[in-house]
């Protein structure tokens, strides 16, 4: 090897290796990396110089993560081992190569799985809210599962959680429980809180699934996931707002035509937590809508840009205006080539774009701008 480039003579060890594999039909099977005499040269290289030694062997692009993964102290050492050996011949790093493959084979080691290994590995380098998250997304990969664990959760701390709930909200939940399970937390609440509760319970049925699916992965991240003590609870508002997002627009009109009738203040407060697909404009910078084009599916974005342009959206034209000319102008082309679109299918592509802004804003790769800062 020489200082620099480190390769052995000839094509270089990972050519060597390559075509030594191809001669012998294996590569560093047994056979092979026992090589029968040791050469004089390798008596005097220390546990360093054998280690520099397989990393310059690597080459430059696979030996990168591993150089990377150093301090300073051991690269310096590294950088003192390789100047040191100058040359080495191919039949020293085989040598070396079969003597660490030997001792890894040696070690006989187990791997340790399950969550709380996957706790121990993350907890040093990823902060408790993504850990959380994180962990919670491995323990309950679906809605379903989220229905299956409340229904182990006591009448008494569930009612509690239900308390400070939007009715429809506990409608939804209690809708997922036994009759006998339900009833017990019903008992538990005043009486014209439960009849709105089970007012609510029989307009669940005709509730958008994406709605349903909100309401559980919620129940999930502030119930579930934080054992009822941990972290900030979203007021009603905040929730109802979330699930609006997910609705219709004839339903989302009328349920909040409704509140606004009786309750204007907590109507305000909806609109102001809501985010829809025709508030980009208003609510994520142009910066951000890059990121939302790459991880939307091409033919949903088409449907939800083409509808909110049909129908005076001023969302389409500042998501063309945000983007690589070269790709707002894909898009424009593509668009004018799909039938118009229907307003359910619409709606639901506009909800998983609406979706995917929260994924993102949820990860920290996007920030939501308050209403403030229109």
């Amino acid at each position: 090897m020489t200082t620099g480039a480190q390769t052995t003579e000839g094509a270089g060890p990972e050519g060597q290796a390559a075509a030594g594999a191809e001669r012998s039909g294996t590569a560093y099977s047994r056979e092979h990396t026992k090589v029968p005499a040791a050469p004089a040269q390798l008596a005097a290289l220390g546990r360093t110089e054998k280690a520099a030694i397989i990393i310059g062997a690597l080459g430059v692009e696979s030996a990168g993560p591993i150089l990377a993964e150093l301090d300073e102290s051991a690269l310096k050492s590294f950088t003192a081992a390789m100047a040191r050996l100058r040359r080495v011949n191919p039949e020293v790093v085989r040598h070396v190569i079969a003597e660490f493959l030997d001792a890894i084979r040696q070690q006989d080691t187990i791997v340790r799985g399950g969550l709380n290994r996957a706790r121990e590995v993350l907890e040093p380098h990823v902060n408790d809210t993504v850990l959380s998250r994180l962990l919670d997304d491995v323990d309950s990969p679906s809605v379903n599962n989220v229905w299956k664990k409340l229904s182990k959760v006591s009448e008494e701390a569930l009612a509690d959680f239900l308390a400070r709930e939007h009715p429809q909200t506990a409608a939804v939940i209690l809708s997922k429980l036994t009759s006998e399970h339900a009833a017990r937390v019903l008992n538990r609440f005043e009486p014209d809180r439960a009849r709105e509760i089970v007012l609510g319970i029989t307009r669940t049925q005709s509730l958008d699934p994406n709605v349903i699916e909100a309401i559980g992965a919620s129940v999930s991240r502030d119930f579930l996931a934080g054992n009822q003590h941990t972290g900030p609870r979203r007021n009603p508002a905040e929730r109802v707002g979330s699930i609006m997002n997910f609705v219709s627009t004839e339903t989302r009109d009328h349920v909040l035509g409704h509140i606004e009738e009786h309750q204007p203040e907590f109507a305000e407060e909806i609109r102001r937590k809501m985010f829809t697909f025709d508030d980009i404009p208003r609510r994520i910078a142009q910066r951000d809508i890059a990121a939302v084009v790459r991880e939307a599916d091409r033919d949903t974005l088409l449907r939800a840009l083409r509808f909110a342009a049909d129908n005076g959206s001023d969302a389409t034209e500042f998501v063309l205006t945000s983007i690589s000319s070269r790709v707002a102008e894909q898009l424009r082309g593509e668009m004018a080539e799909i039938d118009k679109v229907r307003r359910k299918d619409a709606e639901n592509a506009q909800a998983a774009v609406v979706a995917i802004v929260r994924q993102l804003e949820a990860r920290g790769e996007l920030k939501l701008l308050a209403p403030e800062e229109d």
